[in-house]
């Protein structure tokens, strides 16, 4: 079953369509924010075949982890547990130390799904793999409240709509697993159509509602439960912020879903900065853009005590998009009169440069006339 917001440890899937999208950066600086801000949190690396969350906390990969869990049956999940550099923060390794282990078995997924309930925290924050594999999308559906990761690029949202196109069906046939009819009309249903006439759920709710309606009423409960949130990364502009919104349309329009917006990143050459530092943005550059957005993506999921149901002004504004737009223009005016500052400086300094070169050449020309006299005297 789904973990809600009625569960105390709030479990956070960290998922996008496809890889170079910022995840990983995500969760590393969330949950070091989270414990900065007093919570008792647990990374976990789940990208099984590429993991390199250490690298993104900036810690050394030398402890076992998720790979040897599932390859030495003795060994006890939380002892994966390993402490961090910063407050209130334990990471779990990924498989980076033992080769194979992105081919796991059903049985070894349930038993890591089963473990990751029983940690003790107060958020458990999963960093799951690229793409769309039914391994992802079943860790990313071990809780209702996933953060898809896209940047605001054609690409990265389609990969970022087809991930939530098939999760939300593998969470309908996850919930009539062994009823075959349901399942044979599913398959049915959702299986490809033409180009420009894509599946939608509410189409095949309607038709499952005229072969059985208390069936039709549980995929319905099943469908609601879901509460993915939006984070845009890599924003450039304020019309960025439109490519986010026409993805909420096309999943609400196709899915069903609440597709609500938690938060945005605006391009930051300060991460590179971070990166070259081999900490994350939250310790090496706290007071950067990126670590301001991650303080406030951080600030949104504790102050929702109902989390991934968000505790909105609804007062100030009418949406968590209508919110994110407001964000965005605030920081990316700060943004530009920083770098417009930067340029008159660097304008500034260029004139002074011109002068002093000036002075110089002018020296030198002086100093060279010097010469030639004392020279033509001489002879």
């Amino acid at each position: 079953m789904v973990i809600t917001q009625r569960r105390d440890t709030k479990i956070i899937p960290i998922a996008g369509g496809k890889g170079g999208i910022g995840k990983t950066e995500l969760c590393a600086n969330l949950g070091v924010r989270l414990g900065q801000l007093g919570y008792r949190t647990v990374v976990v690396d789940l990208d099984l075949g590429g993991s390199n969350l250490h690298s993104a906390l900036g810690v050394k990969n030398k402890n076992p982890g998720v790979g040897n869990f599932l390859s030495d049956r003795a060994l006890a999940f939380e002892s994966l547990l390993s402490p961090t550099p910063y407050d209130n923060l334990q990471f779990i390794p990924g498989d980076v130390l033992v080769a194979g282990t992105p081919n796991i078995t059903y049985a070894q997924k349930r038993s890591i799904l089963r473990n990751l309930e029983e940690l003790e925290a107060d958020y458990v924050l999963l960093d799951l793999g690229a793409g769309a594999s039914n391994n992802v999308v079943d860790f990313f559906l071990v809780a209702n409240s996933g953060l898809i990761v896209t940047s605001p690029h054609v690409g990265a949202i389609v990969n970022a709509y087809s991930f939530l196109k098939n999760a939300v069906f593998r969470f309908l046939f996850r919930a009539f697993s062994g009823e075959s009819d349901v399942e044979k009309f599913l398959r049915n249903q959702i299986k490809e159509r033409r180009p420009g006439n894509p599946v939608k759920v509410s189409s095949v709710l309607s038709a499952m509602a005229e072969i059985d309606t208390e069936q039709a009423l549980k995929a319905k409960r099943y469908i609601d439960l879901l509460q993915p949130l939006l984070v845009l990364n890599m924003v450039r502009s304020a019309d960025d912020l439109n490519i986010g919104e026409s993805l909420r349309d096309l999943v609400d329009k196709n899915l069903s879903i609440t597709f609500d917006a938690l938060g945005m990143i605006i391009h930051d050459e300060s991460l590179a900065g971070a990166h070259r530092a081999h900490k994350p943005v939250m310790a090496a550059n706290p007071d950067s853009f990126v670590g301001i957005e991650i303080d406030r993506i951080a600030q949104k999921i504790v102050q929702s005590p109902e989390f991934p149901t968000l505790a909105l002004e609804k007062s100030l504004y009418a949406d968590s998009y209508e919110l994110l737009r407001i964000e965005a223009q605030n920081d990316l005016s700060t943004l530009q009169s920083e770098q417009n500052e930067e340029s008159l400086r660097s304008e500034s300094d260029a004139a002074e440069f011109i002068e002093v070169l000036t002075a110089q050449k002018k020296q030198i020309q002086e100093l060279q006339g010097t010469i030639r006299m004392l020279t033509m005297r001489q002879g």
